[in-house]
């Protein structure tokens, strides 16, 4: 499994008013909860067995935790998400006692592993395969378009640019001008009407033991956009379990989305994904992410290596 970073809440360290609510609302008994390992954030993730033999997955964090808007965010999205397609669905979410909770059905499983060759590759293909199809038009309302959502992607070149950190390699240093001329040109070809969950990865996925699907998890964005930028996006994560740039991109060469995008916009947001992680690598803050960042910014990096054909 992936790194993780911080400590879980535990279902049995929750304030017993809030465990109760979440009981009330199941109208069943915990017989048993599995407090979910690690994490990016220190938000409460338990699988719940009920006493009518149920199974519920929770997800919480308190009102006042700086990533409390995003749950709340996720569970409006999650709302929106139809029942054809392969994600969890919300029973209920809600403030209760300054806990931010969503409940959701538990999906008996693990997370996917990319790497070539694998087993799980087949289900991941079928499930990002069928999001154009099942999630356009777009569900949820309040959905921002992508580029708009994330135009903060699109301008880490141009900050880097300004001030080259010391550690940037020779051939980010070499190619920057160029770094920063491209990385806006995928911006406007993003555009259309698929939901999309702008954070698809193996950790937010969870193949289920019993069918083999995959189901897509933590719809922390929702935003709007092109079916082949949540594609595009999967690559620096096929390449980071394995995959070299040419395979990652054979992988995805069945998905009609990913035929069609226009090839000069998928360079472009190569671009834009890797300044993004070498720019998120070198923050300050929550320095237990950085190690997992730079992976990502090393898998970006291949591929934008490998699209632009820049040595």
């Amino acid at each position: 499994m992936r790194a993780r970073t911080e400590t879980r809440i535990a279902w049995q360290d929750l304030p017993a008013a809030v465990r109760g609510e979440i009981t009330g609302r199941l109208c069943a008994p915990v017989v048993r909860a599995e407090t979910q390992g690690g994490g990016f954030t220190a938000g409460l993730a338990a699988r719940l067995l009920l006493g009518d033999g149920r199974r519920v997955f929770v997800k919480g964090i308190p009102t006042g935790h700086p990533l409390a808007g995003m749950y709340e965010q996720e569970a409006a999205v999650a709302a929106a998400v139809p029942s054809g397609f392969s994600s969890p669905a919300l029973l209920w979410s809600g403030r209760f006692e300054d806990w931010v909770l969503l409940l959701f059905d538990d999906v008996d499983g693990r997370h996917p592993s990319l790497a070539p060759g694998s087993a799980d590759l087949p289900g991941v293909l079928a499930t990002v395969a069928s999001m154009g199809e099942v999630l356009s038009p777009c569900p949820y309302g309040a959905a921002r378009p992508v580029a708009e959502a994330m135009a903060r992607v699109s301008n880490c070149w141009r900050t880097l640019a300004a001030d080259p950190p010391s550690d940037l390699s020779a051939w980010c240093v070499r190619h920057l001008p160029g770094l920063v001329e491209m990385e806006t040109r995928w911006m406007s070809v993003a555009e259309g009407d698929t939901l999309l969950h702008a954070d698809l990865r193996p950790d937010n996925m969870v193949r289920e033991h019993a069918s083999g699907v995959i189901h897509v998890v933590d719809w922390a964005f929702g935003y709007r956009g092109a079916a082949w930028f949540d594609i595009a996006w999967l690559v620096p994560y096929l390449i980071m379990e394995g995959h070299s740039p040419v395979s990652a991109e054979q992988t995805l060469a069945g998905i009609p989305a990913w035929r069609s995008a226009d090839p000069d916009a998928v360079t472009a947001l190569a671009i834009s994904v890797a300044g993004h992680w070498e720019l998120a690598r070198r923050r300050p803050s929550r320095p237990r992410l950085r190690a997992y960042q730079k992976r990502e910014a090393l898998a970006a990096l291949a591929w934008t290596a490998f699209r632009t054909g820049w040595r």
